[in-house]
């Protein structure tokens, strides 16, 4: 193999300015996913008639949130339970991702590797390795992204069954803007075709290209390196006798 090149994650100003941009883009796409279900769900309530409200800020902010939303329900309070597991899921998100970085990193790793987890806090971050273990691209793309589908899936599965819609769209939102750096990795390696195999390490990752090796030439036929036949032999018969030459 031979080296392409590396991103060093808490090194790299461009690598680190890229993300953030992404991450602010993220906070504002999970504003416009809000605005879109809560449109989405007055329209069949106030359209279809469908029993829904947009969202449970009656949870939120107790009976004002409830008014706000169309909803006639006796005076109650702020649901606690909401903020609560709000602030235990956030964390617990990131806690998911490394876990599921690490069960795809031993999915693709050869026997006997280990992976590690770890902590930058000067970066704020955790983080799953798999320390000196080189997967093949396709697999490296996929460690790198499950973690964004997987989570998301689940907190979009939980914020259905417990019909706390807004809830999962902050969580899903806060989750997938600290994901980016994975996004970073994947759009480096989708912009050089070379790049054929990941090396994992606590501090980034590497990039290497396949060895070039020289195509075997084909041999050459026998029948080069014999003189040309004249016209009358081409066949391999002897116009005079008739049979095959000796």
């Amino acid at each position: 193999m031979r080296k392409i090149a590396d991103i060093h994650l808490c090194e790299d100003e461009a690598f680190l300015a890229r993300m953030r941009a992404d991450s602010v883009a993220v906070l504002f796409t999970g504003v416009a996913v809000a605005m879109a279900w809560g449109i989405a769900m007055t329209v069949l309530r106030e359209v279809f008639a469908a029993p829904v409200a947009p969202f449970e800020l009656g949870a939120v902010m107790g009976s004002p949130g409830d008014r706000l939303m169309g909803v006639e329900v006796p005076e109650h309070g702020v649901d606690l339970r909401w903020w609560v597991s709000l602030l235990i899921a956030i964390p617990a998100t990131f806690a998911v991702h490394e876990v599921v970085h690490a069960l795809f990193f031993r999915r693709y790793a050869p026997p006997g590797a280990q992976v590690k987890f770890g902590a930058n806090l000067n970066m704020g971050m955790i983080y799953a390795s798999a320390e000196g273990v080189v997967y093949p691209r396709a697999a490296y793309l996929v460690i790198a992204l499950a973690p964004s589908v997987v989570v998301t899936l689940l907190v979009a599965v939980l914020g259905i069954g417990i019909k706390w819609p807004l809830w999962a769209i902050v969580i899903a939102t806060i989750h997938l803007s600290g994901c980016t750096g994975d996004w970073g990795y994947v759009r480096a390696i989708r912009a050089d075709p070379a790049i054929a195999y990941c090396e994992d390490t606590a501090w980034g990752v590497v990039f290497y290209g396949a060895d070039e090796r020289r195509r075997p030439r084909a041999p050459r036929s026998p029948s080069a390196s014999r003189p040309a036949r004249s016209r009358g032999e081409a066949s391999g018969f002897s116009v005079v006798d008739g049979g095959r030459r000796p």
